[in-house]
């Protein structure tokens, strides 16, 4: 299952290349770029109820510490209020969790394939191929040491800024949360020194394209919140 979508994807990146070459710009850089948008397309709706479902659940985080903390001394009567609030507000708990999971298998075939994709060994004649460069890479099939994995960092850095401010997750007040923001853009960054170029330039624009669609889903809530709200 998971060679099939591998291969799925790394025909897709092709065909991407391919496309611009047809347009008279033929670069893998661009391929990876239109490539990455339409991963994010395919990624929305189930991005969305993801978002959606962490969104609701932070709301109601100050009554369900109300709960916890009235009922400490009585776990079980502490479950069947916040079994209420869940049903009052129409929240599953475990919903945000599902999009996750099916989004995991999906994006562990993309990785491999970009990696594959850019593999000499199984793509011997990549390293020669005049259309790899991008920007001031040489080749997208060699690692860029020093300025890609900066952008790495960065943009999971932003990211998940943008993640903790909208309410997608915990605030920034968080103490787990606070180690990972830092924590996880600099671990990241780290390890993408040793990718391709090409697999480091993905990572960038998924996460640019992931602030980008956190922004429309957010407004988007608001929108419909405030529709509500007048009727």
């Amino acid at each position: 299952m998971i060679n099939a979508i591998v291969d799925f994807f790394g025909r897709l990146l092709q065909f991407f290349y391919l496309l611009t070459k047809q347009v008279g710009i033929p670069n893998y850089g661009l391929a990876i770029i239109i490539f990455t948008f339409f991963v994010k397309l395919i990624l929305f709706p189930l991005t969305k109820k993801q978002y959606t479902s962490m969104a609701k659940m932070q709301e109601i985080q100050p009554e369900l510490r109300r709960i916890q903390q009235k009922y400490k001394n009585n776990p079980e009567k502490s479950q069947q209020e916040m079994l209420k609030l869940y049903q009052k507000h129409g929240v599953n708990p475990f919903a945000g969790c599902l999009p996750i999971l099916i989004q995991l298998p999906i994006l562990l075939a993309l990785f491999k394939a970009l990696k594959d994709f850019f593999d000499p060994v199984k793509h011997p004649d990549f390293v020669n191929i005049e259309k790899a460069s991008f920007l001031w890479v040489p080749n997208l099939g060699s690692p860029d040491p020093i300025i890609l994995p900066i952008l790495v960092g960065l943009s999971t850095f932003a990211q998940q800024l943008v993640s903790m401010r909208m309410g997608a997750v915990g605030g920034t007040g968080d103490q787990t949360q606070r180690i990972l923001l830092y924590f996880m853009p600099v671990f990241i960054g780290y390890i993408s020194r040793s990718f391709p170029a090409g697999l480091a330039l993905y990572w960038v624009m998924y996460s640019l394209f992931g602030i980008i669609e956190q922004i429309l889903i957010k407004r988007k809530t608001v929108v419909v919140k405030e529709e509500a709200g007048k009727k």
